[in-house]
C-alpha cells in the first residue's frame, strides 16, 4: 500500500476510531546507540523495525 493511498483512506475518519499499539523500543547500545529497534512485545509473530539512530526522530518532534 502506497502512503497516499493510506491518507485517503483515512480522511472523515475519527482519531478514536484508529487502532491502537503497544509497542517498546530497544538500543543496540545503551551508552552510544547506533540504532533503535521498534516492536510489539505481545504479538505472536516476529515483526520488527530497526532504523539508524542518526536519522531516527523522536515522536515529540514529530507531532
Amino acid at each position: 500500500m502506497h502512503t497516499n493511498d493510506r491518507r485517503t483512506s483515512l480522511e472523515g475518519e475519527r482519531l478514536e476510531d484508529l487502532p491502537e499499539f503497544e509497542l517498546r523500543y530497544l538500543f543496540d547500545d545503551g551508552e552510544r546507540p547506533s540504532s533503535v529497534t521498534i516492536y510489539a512485545p505481545e504479538s505472536l509473530e516476529t515483526t520488527w523495525i530497526t532504523a539508524d539512530a542518526d536519522v531516527a526522530e523522536s515522536l515529540d518532534d514529530l507531532r
